[in-house]
């Protein structure tokens, strides 16, 4: 890898930068307050190879990055660009000899280690009075006198050892005082502990906290000179970074910094959007960015790179523009996620609107010309953003059913799923809550009105529902699901989790439409149960089946109670299946309402 002379910092000549890239792993500094454990760490160094730059040097420099312990000092180890092996650099001629043979690649790869020193003895404090007793701890005294490389050591005078007595605990036995045998000995009163500690009663402390001090008079020559005097303060400081930038229009100049590179390329495209010109892209990745203008003939360029704290810095923006705008005439530079930061606020007001809607007021607002398809997938990018990616939705159903058991235990909530080339997909789900099951079972009546709706949406399956009827004639949810179609296979599904949930009702009624794939599933699963058909439904396919003048008349004419009458005046079309149904109406049952 060798180092681009574009990268190097100003301060430095290019001619005589060279880069050092430090490596650390994992250590523990032995400090004199304790033990610190250290993380990875990664050094970036630049250094200026004319100015003598020697291992004394490096050693400042890392001193400056990292700690470590008196005791611990630095080891130093490079990679032999031949073979591979890793050598210690141990003086300043092992450094500048390493230097010299990467001159080439103008940078190079450091591994440092936090040892301990060689020969370093620790200074240890010795107690003024000698203890009689044997001590657990044992310290080892160093040699009189300094010898040649063992390092730093601590001379103290030779004394005599103190003699050892060998104490028997087992033989000691403490007594107590006989006159403070069971009594407490009260040395201090409590309230005088009280005052001496300056501790103030709560009715003083109140009583002084209400007494309001009288505001001195200021005279009027004075607080003018106060006010001539006074100092604008806020809390910016000026070396702090700005993270926060304008959306609309961000700033470009030199020093600008923005939170990471993804925010830097959507600002820099904003700009080239704001001035109405075409931005190049010479290099982008995750620590630089290098752009220009597309028009011929313009110099202008720009310059970013990403900082220690992973936040990127304008570091050029050279040249004013010296091409004409080409504004109406742009599609590229409104890229997917342009589209998508902008259109989070319109999605935020309005969910549901299209891509085409978004598309015209952004081509409104910055006079550019977007195309459809980046609109569309902008606007996905913005709701994903929003409302969760929706291949996840499926996945999130899981956690949907441990949670409701969670929080209301007894509800039954079932997820099917079918093999397909290996891999699980969903099939059907089934929901009914506990609340919803016990105020079925206590407080409706044993009336079940079952039907499907049509979902339109990115998944085009159906939403089967469950409703009763409560004492005031009012809908009552009971249960809800999806599947895929409205087979046989998935009621006869559905309504086996539905028995699951209410269980077996002697005095049942369950009202259905004319699908015939439900009406075999409320039979087989639930057989003993009076099954109907919903009277709209039963309109809508005589419609069908009795379409004239006399269907007209007879609806005006004739109320609800009394459709089998109306039917006689066909009976040749009217089938024996039709006839039950109609004479169930005035059939008494738990599941008709009562009477008022």
């Amino acid at each position: 890898m060798r180092m681009d002379p574009s990268d190097c910092p100003p301060w430095i000549d290019p001619g005589n930068a060279f880069r050092l890239v430090v490596n650390c792993d994992k250590y523990k500094a032995s400090l004199d307050y304790g033990i610190l454990e250290m993380d990875e760490q990664r050094h970036e160094i630049w250094v200026d190879i004319s100015s003598g730059y020697n291992l004394d040097k490096f050693l400042e420099d890392m001193a400056a990055k990292t700690i470590w312990g008196r005791s611990q000092t630095l080891a130093v180890w490079a990679t032999d660009t031949d073979s591979a092996a890793k050598w210690k650099l141990r003086r300043n001629e092992h450094f500048e000899k390493m230097i010299l043979g990467r001159l080439n690649n103008r940078m190079a790869e450091l591994d440092v280690e936090i040892v301990e020193k060689e020969g370093y003895q620790y200074q240890i404090l010795q107690s003024s009075v000698g203890s009689k007793a044997t001590s657990g701890v044992t310290s080892h005294s160093g040699p009189a006198t300094n010898a040649e490389g063992v390092g730093d050591t601590c001379t103290s005078p030779q004394m005599e050892p103190d003699p050892v007595v060998e104490v028997d605990w087992d033989s000691l036995v403490i007594l107590a005082p006989p006159e403070l045998d069971g009594e407490a000995n009260v040395l201090v009163d409590e309230d005088n502990v009280f005052e001496a500690m300056g501790f103030k009663a709560a009715d003083q402390a109140t009583a002084e906290e209400d007494i309001e001090e009288p505001i001195p008079s200021i005279p009027p020559e004075v607080e003018q000179d106060m006010s001539d005097a006074a100092i604008h303060v806020d809390d910016h400081a000026p070396a702090e970074p700005m993270m926060d930038w304008d959306r609309d229009n961000p700033d470009m100049s030199v020093g600008t910094i923005y939170p990471c590179m993804s925010e830097f390329r959507l600002a820099v495209r904003q700009h080239a959007i704001v001035h109405e010109f075409e931005l190049g892209t010479e290099k982008s990745d995750k620590t630089r960015f290098r752009g220009f203008c597309k028009a011929n003939g313009c110099p202008w360029i720009i310059r970013a790179r990403t900082q220690a704290d992973n936040s990127v810095r304008v570091q050029i923006n050279k040249y004013s523009h010296q091409c004409a705008s080409r504004s109406r005439v742009l599609g590229t530079m409104a890229s997917q996620a342009w589209v998508a930061e902008r259109a989070i606020p319109l999605l935020k007001k309005k969910s549901d609107m299209g891509a085409a809607d978004i598309q015209k007021i952004l081509e409104d607002k910055y006079n550019i010309e977007i195309k459809y398809q980046t609109v569309w997938y902008g606007r996905q990018r913005a709701a994903d953003k929003l409302f969760g990616k929706w291949d996840d939705s499926f996945d999130w159903l899981y956690r949907f059913k441990a949670e409701v058991e969670l929080r209301a235990p007894g509800s039954i909530v079932e997820i099917h799923t079918e093999k397909i080339d290996g891999k699980e997909h969903f099939s059907r789900f089934f929901c009914a809550f506990k609340g919803s099951i016990d105020g079925f079972l206590e407080g409706c009546r044993p009336y079940i009105s079952i039907d499907s709706t049509a979902l339109n949406g990115l998944w085009n399956g159906h939403m089967p529902a469950a409703l009763a009827l409560d004492g005031h004639n009012w809908m009552f949810p009971l249960a809800f699901g999806l599947f895929d179609s409205e087979s046989k296979n998935n009621w006869i599904w559905f309504m086996e989790q539905l028995r699951k949930a209410i269980g077996v009702m002697p005095h049942l009624a369950v009202c259905t439409d004319a699908c015939k794939g439900l009406e075999s599933a409320v039979k087989q699963v639930f057989p003993w149960a009076e099954q109907r058909e919903c009277f709209r439904h039963l309109m809508e396919n005589m419609k069908k089946n009795f379409s004239g003048s006399l269907l007209r008349a007879t609806k005006e004419n004739y109320q609800m109670p009394t459709p089998l009458e109306v039917c006689y005046e066909q009976p040749k079309k009217i089938t024996p299946r039709k006839k039950k149904l109609a004479t169930k109406v005035k059939k008494a049952s738990p599941a008709k309402p009562a009477k008022q």
